[in-house]
């Protein structure tokens, strides 16, 4: 059985409807459950159920390369149920203060059981890491076993497993952050029951339907689709039929862009297999002994004394970019002691990593890594986390760090700083997530932020992260951390040479 990013590939690629269609019915139910459990209204959650379909059907070359095709309706619904929110407290507005008071929510669902979990419960996943929201959606959502969900992800059953309970852990934790407590084993049990929802009959055909027809219809807005109901929008499908050809020329053009990436990929590929063939030859060809010189390779007009005996070109091995990638610059005491790039050999969660290696014994008492600077504009007076997971192997001096600081006018005052200094993992560790907060002050103009290796080893890192949190989450800025105390008091009697404990 194919899966949705599939099943949309299918439908971009070969204009397969039918997979289009079947999409919408497997995830017909949880999108209509997550739009009714914020609207309280079923015929809004048609609305906004037919709106998250349509946008689907126009960005499906988008979201099949994304990481969670779940994950995109999630984030689809709260937008759409947000914006019917908002429009129907102006409609209320508007009415006057009689018919306000007296009018009724008849169409609308009684509190359930767990009404104040399901009022904050997509709020919540949406505020998680993206990497926790995608394993609760492929665990407890679509009912995805840790077998299937560490095949995807690149890690073993067990390491899916640990993943997808920490991610619980941390729902549950922001939980009860809201005043609403509650253990993982009981959330594991009923976030399945929001999974989906009982679908109004016919629903599912003309949601499909709509989305299909209304694909390419250039000349009418999305916000005026999103503004009409869902029986105005079977009513006018007629006439977006006749803007198809639009449609089917961006089709086209999609198709040629696609063709050009594989090209690429293709390229990339045997660029790697050339390399990799280099290397086997090498290790095939007779080694030199100590009494023959080798003769240098020179190119046409070069002389022989222009570049050194024997230098040869160093060999990448396949999947190694050796060089930092766009965005990020190579930073650290001596930079030159280190070796910085991405790593297709190291993914995580399907992505390739970036890594810092030392290249040097020297490195023992340095560090190196990339780094790259954000304007502070955006996260002016809010808290912010920078979150990403790390791996390491003999990382046995320092450690492997992630690093914030923010920067004011004054660059020779701080305004914030952390760089996991007590906490960095050593030695050799499977991927674990690491995480920095600090609070960004009206004063600041930057963040300044990346991950560095203390000494020799090697580092990966991934799925780095910068967002907004709230007062719940502690900060970690070590210019603020009070310092520790002693126990008891120390050395009443004016010791010089106290002993140990005294």
């Amino acid at each position: 059985m194919k899966d949705d990013a599939e099943l949309l590939n299918a439908f971009v690629t070969e204009r397969d409807e039918a997979s289009f269609r079947e999409l919408v019915d497997r995830r017909i139910g949880f999108v209509y459950a997550v739009n009714l459990r914020r609207l309280r209204n079923p015929h809004l959650a048609q609305d906004a159920t037919q709106a998250v379909f349509i946008a689907l059907a126009r960005k499906a070359a988008n979201v099949a390369r994304g990481p969670s095709v779940m994950g995109w309706l999630h984030r689809s619904c709260c937008y759409e149920s947000l914006y019917l929110m908002r429009a129907q407290t102006n409609r209320l507005a508007r009415e006057t203060e009689a018919e306000r008071l007296g009018t009724t929510t008849g169409e609308s669902l009684p509190p359930g059981e767990n009404s104040a979990l399901e009022g904050m419960l997509d709020e919540i996943l949406n505020e998680l890491p993206e990497t926790d929201r995608q394993i609760i959606m492929a665990r407890y959502f679509s009912n995805r076993s840790y077998a299937d969900i560490g095949e995807k992800t690149g890690h073993s059953e067990n390491a899916a497993r640990m993943r997808a309970d920490r991610a619980l852990v941390r729902l549950r934790d922001r939980l009860e952050s809201r005043g609403l407590p509650s253990a993982a084993a009981v959330l594991a049990g009923l976030l399945p029951s929001y999974a989906a929802a009982a679908v109004p009959s016919g629903l599912a055909i003309t949601v499909a339907n709509t989305a299909l027809t209304t694909l390419g219809a250039g000349a009418i807005s999305a916000s005026l689709l999103l503004s009409m109901s869902t029986t105005k929008i079977v009513t006018a499908a007629a006439v977006f039929v006749l803007a198809g050809f639009v449609g089917f020329e961006t089709y086209q053009n999609n198709n040629l862009k696609r063709e050009l990436d594989d090209l690429r990929q293709q390229s990339i590929q045997a660029t790697e297999n050339y390399w990799s063939l280099e290397k086997r030859l090498s290790a095939l060809k007779p080694k030199e002994t100590g009494t023959v010189a080798p003769v240098p390779t020179t190119q046409p007009g070069e002389k022989i004394s222009s570049r050194p005996a024997g230098a040869l070109k160093p060999t990448v091995p396949a999947g190694i970019t050796r060089t930092a990638p766009t965005g990020w610059h190579a930073n650290g005491s001596n930079p030159k002691l280190f070796e910085v790039g991405v790593d297709q050999s190291q993914p995580f969660g399907g992505v390739a990593s970036a890594y810092v290696k030392s290249i040097d014994d020297s490195a023992e008492k340095e560090f190196g890594g990339m780094m790259q600077s954000t304007s502070a504009d955006q996260y002016k007076n809010q808290r912010v986390r920078m979150a990403g997971w790390i791996k390491t192997e003999d990382a046995n001096d320092d450690g492997a760090h992630f690093w914030l600081r923010l920067d004011g006018q004054n660059r020779e005052k701080l305004l914030g700083f952390d760089n996991m200094n007590k906490r960095a993992p050593k030695g050799t560790t499977d991927w674990e997530e690491y995480s920095i907060v600090l609070d960004v002050p009206d004063e600041a103009t930057s963040l300044n932020y990346g991950f560095f290796l203390g000494g020799k080893g090697k580092m990966w890192v991934n799925g780095v992260n910068i967002e907004r949190v709230g007062a719940e989450v502690p900060t970690t800025n070590i210019l603020t951390a009070p310092k520790p105390l002693p126990t008891a008091p120390v050395n009443l009697g004016f010791n010089p040479n106290p002993a140990a404990g005294g």
